[in-house]
């Protein structure tokens, strides 16, 4: 057979395939159906849901991705069970909302026909009285069905409406020096291999100098987790934690008068740091054992109260047993459930009033501060959980 034969049947081959998958194309696009979908769930079918006082109301749609002919009704539902099911596909901890705190304003809606927009229905919270501080809680509402012969996008049948609630706190002024202490506890915990430290700070402005915030760590405070800003060779507003298989700073820059959840997670062989849940920096270390048996806050050595002052605020200072994991951070920004698994100490710092922290795990390790406290509730302190 001739070279150029060789070619041109070649040639024709290609052409034949092309033509087939040509075809195959445009019978697929005759073929292709307009589908019903939950509006907003385009990219995503988790949405926040933000609710600052009860009664508050979402407005849900269905969306058409073509002008419907004739009018379509759509039958929502709200699924509870659907919860764990996310959870397992998302690996996540999230919440049902509980019973009678929320209602559907109707069960059905129509996309009228030449449109592709539903009437809305209204989920309304009703109450947030059964709402525990530190928990996520979702409300999952599907589409059971719509009539006539369409279909439902099932990557979009079902949205999680995740109540973000907007939390009002108490929180402690440590502008002033006279506030420094160190707390050793009468009982530590000990033999401590894994841990999370936590802590909310909302600082004030930053000194060109060290700002020292807390540490804890033995009771003789030998070896202990620091973290203090604008330590030499960082910028002012840069975080170190030092920790005693060593230190790493900070990638965030931190705002002023902007608050900051703070998570320090040794897991056996690397210390990681997070920022407001994210990932920030992170340093080896060799698996040793903690102790909880003194916090200090701001720095009270004598001789440095005031040349490594704060002019800062915090709350929410947390200790566990174990490494948490980015998504646990993540959901515990505004605080956490007091009986969490593995939360050791836990101290909201909300009392608004005396100077006795409390511990809310029931571990008792309440802290009797040993100096006077000054408490802070204003418009600054607010925080979407």
């Amino acid at each position: 057979m001739k070279k150029s034969d060789i070619i041109l049947r070649i040639g024709f081959f290609v052409s034949l395939c092309l033509a087939i998958l040509v075809a195959a194309g445009c019978k697929k696009s005759v073929e292709f159906k307009d589908v019903i979908l939950i509006t907003g769930t385009e990219n995503g079918k988790l949405l926040p849901f933000t609710v600052e006082n009860a009664p508050a109301t979402y407005a849900l749609t269905a969306t058409a991705t073509g002008k419907v002919t004739n009018d379509v009704t759509i039958n929502f539902a709200v699924d509870t069970g659907m919860v764990a099911n996310y959870n397992a596909e998302v690996s996540g901890k999230y919440f049902a909302a509980p019973a009678g705190s929320y209602e559907l304003s109707a069960n059905s809606s129509m996309i009228k026909a030449g449109n592709n927009v539903s009437d809305p229905i209204n989920v309304k919270i009703l109450s947030l009285d059964r709402f525990v501080t530190g928990r996520t809680y979702l409300i999952p509402v599907t589409i059971k069905n719509v009539s006539g012969s369409n279909s439902v996008l099932e990557a979009s049948r079902t949205v999680y409406l995740k109540v973000s609630r907007i939390i009002d706190f108490n929180s402690i002024d440590i502008s002033n020096p006279s506030f420094y202490a160190t707390y050793k506890f009468p009982q530590p915990y000990t033999n401590i291999s894994q841990f999370t430290f936590e802590i909310k700070c909302f600082v004030n402005d930053f000194q060109p100098r060290i700002n020292r915030l807390c540490n804890w760590g033995p009771a003789n405070e030998a070896y202990p987790n620091l973290l203090r800003f604008g330590e030499f060779g960082s910028d002012p507003n840069q975080l170190q934690w030092v920790a005693p298989g060593g230190s790493a700073f900070s990638s965030t820059r931190f705002a002023t008068k902007t608050w900051y959840t703070v998570s320090c997670v040794f897991d056996g062989s690397k210390y990681i740091m997070y920022v407001n849940g994210k990932l920030d920096s992170s340093f080896d270390g060799s698996p040793r054992t903690f102790e909880l048996g003194a916090l200090e806050l701001g720095m009270s050595y004598a001789g440095y109260e005031y040349s490594q002052s704060i002019s800062a605020r915090i709350s929410e200072i947390r200790l566990w047993n174990k490494a948490l994991s980015r998504t646990e951070i993540a959901s515990g920004i505004c605080g956490v459930d007091a009986k969490s698994e593995g939360l050791v100490a836990y101290y909201k710092m909300n009392e608004g009033s005396g100077n006795v922290f409390y511990d809310r795990t029931g571990n008792g390790r309440d802290m009797t501060w040993p100096k006077s406290t000054v408490w802070l509730m204003d418009d600054n302190n607010k925080c979407a959980q």
